[in-house]
């Protein structure tokens, strides 16, 4: 079986079909607005256009963290600044109960206002952020510490030490938190030799009062000062953090800019220049197809005479 399309036939078809590829590619421009659809598009620009796209893949996470990361920071610098109200007023407190003219009532109700004070310190301790305790360190699945109503006392912490950090666009990380124990219920001691356990200094006071102890008072009066300047410290370490947290937010909207931009420039077709190329195109295929038609038909009678 003889091939009925000649040669001539057959080149018209192939170019046919160059014009109607150029004509598709163009409306897929004008439609999509991408000049890119595949690596053999344009085979020098896929490997960078590829490596942008990961980068503003990567940099959304990083966003996505560092939201995370701000509710968590912002609701520990919130919780901190109720701490120190706390050991505010329970400094007042300690000042009041050492007036010479309290009555006993007086003393009991200074004493049930202390007990309140550690509770409201325990439930800054036990915050939590998106289901996670966010004094608990790395264990913030755990609640940090709990209440012993039997011996009227704060259970030891539950949680762990914090290594938790964030990160800067390019990488370099920075401390967002520090464990509960340090913060509420530190071990150490100031220059002075006084503990820096808020809630042993809130304890320590409760329990003067409701034994009336005026010297164990004064004596509380000394561990709340120092417990206030150690949590005034940790919420400036929050208040550190918050800073960090907006500046790094701030450099990944930047860089997420800057990659939409950079993406726009590999990606996205020149409008303009697809509809003309749609409309050239489209004026070959009709002026090909009319010259064709108008092409003079021979048969065989016509050599027959």
């Amino acid at each position: 079986m003889t091939d009925s399309l000649s040669s001539t036939d057959i080149r018209f078809l192939r170019d046919l079909g160059k014009i109607q590829a150029k004509m598709e590619r163009a409306q897929r421009e004008v439609s999509s607005g991408k000049r890119i659809f595949s690596a053999s598009d344009e085979p020098d620009g896929i490997s960078p256009l590829l490596s942008t796209r990961a980068e503003l893949a990567a940099n959304a996470q990083l966003k996505t963290n560092l939201g995370r990361t701000k509710a968590e920071v912002d609701s520990a610098e919130g919780g901190l600044q109720q701490a120190v109200k706390v050991l505010e007023r329970a400094r007042v407190l300690a000042g009041q109960a050492q007036s010479d003219f309290n009555s006993d009532s007086t003393l009991k109700s200074l004493s049930v206002e202390a007990g309140d004070l550690t509770q409201q310190l325990l439930g800054v301790a036990n915050l939590a952020s998106e289901g996670r305790y966010i004094f608990a360190g790395n264990t913030d699945t755990v609640q940090p510490f709990d209440f012993d109503t039997a011996a009227s006392t704060v259970t030891p912490y539950a949680g762990s030490a914090a290594s938790r950090q964030s990160l800067y666009p390019g990488g370099n990380p920075f401390t967002i938190a520090h464990a509960g124990d340090t913060i509420f219920d530190n071990s150490g001691t100031d220059s002075n030799g006084i503990s820096k356990s808020a809630f042993a200094a809130l304890q320590q006071l409760t329990a003067a009062l409701n034994t009336k102890d005026l010297a164990g008072v004064k004596s509380s009066m000394q561990a709340i000062e120092a417990s206030f300047s150690h949590v005034s410290a940790e919420l400036s370490f929050y208040g550190e953090a918050q800073k960090r947290v907006y500046e790094a937010t701030a450099e990944v909207s930047a860089k997420d800019l800057r990659l939409t931009t950079q993406l726009a420039r590999q990606e996205d077709s020149d409008a303009t220049q697809s509809i003309l190329d749609m409309q050239q195109a489209q004026f070959a295929q009709k002026a090909a197809l009319e010259i064709r038609g108008q092409r003079p038909r021979t048969t065989l009678f016509d050599y027959l005479g």
